[in-house]
């Protein structure tokens, strides 16, 4: 529930950030810095030594770009997970949050009025935690993200998103109290894509949605601005 109205109030000041509304016109100009705010909902699979759980998350983020150059973007991200293992048989394990941060690099080779390819390496830290009278687990984890991803223009006002994913994971789950262990996990599944929209509103904004397939599925909308 705390989570829930984190993301209303967030969404809310967001959109109120002052911006000129004028004719929407495609965002072409790569040179300026890019903000964003997401919110996130997706379920995947955690892979142990004996069992695979699955695992569902709400996950609220900010990241912003700064352009090395027309065609080469750095960048970081920051946020908040709220996560869930029912099937994880420790009951400390099964309700955790955190926060995670990363780093990204985008690569633009094709950037054109109707069409942009992107090639993207990013890199996450993960940690969450949960604790009881006796017993405190622990998950941290490492994800390493290559992607790339197609934009088609069909309009100045709208562009249809579709991407291709592989992801490497590898993490531990630390239990500590009545029960002491270190667990390790990895990915159950290393393949993904995504279909999205962009809307463009307003000069250098985008609202999107996206659904995610393969190693995890779910859904995601966010709010960029460029400046």
């Amino acid at each position: 529930m705390k989570l829930k109205k984190s993301i209303a109030i967030i969404s809310v000041l967001f959109l109120l950030l002052p911006c000129s509304f004028v004719n929407a016109v495609q965002i072409i100009d790569n040179n300026l810095i890019e903000f964003s705010l997401s919110l996130r909902h997706q379920t995947t699979h955690f892979k142990f030594p004996l069992n695979s759980y699955k695992v569902k998350s709400d996950q609220v983020g900010i990241s912003w770009y700064e352009p090395f150059s027309q065609y080469f973007h750095g960048g970081l991200e920051l946020g908040y997970i709220d996560m869930s293992q029912i099937e994880n048989p420790l009951s400390s394990a099964q309700f955790s949050s955190g926060q995670y941060a990363g780093l990204l690099l985008r690569f633009l080779p094709v950037d054109k009025p109707y069409l942009s390819l992107t090639l993207n390496l990013n890199y996450r830290y993960n940690r969450t935690e949960a604790k009881s009278t006796t017993q405190n687990s622990q998950f941290a984890w490492h994800e390493t993200l290559l992607f790339s991803e197609l934009k088609f223009f069909p309009t100045e006002q709208f562009s249809v998103v579709i991407a291709a994913e592989y992801q490497l994971l590898n993490g531990e789950q630390r239990d500590s109290g009545t029960i002491t262990k270190t667990t390790s996990f990895k990915e159950d599944q290393q393949q993904g894509y995504r279909l999205g929209m962009n809307f463009i509103p307003y000069h250098n904004g985008i609202i999107g949605v996206e659904w995610l397939y393969g190693f995890r599925q779910g859904g995601i909308i966010y709010f960029k601005r460029r400046f």
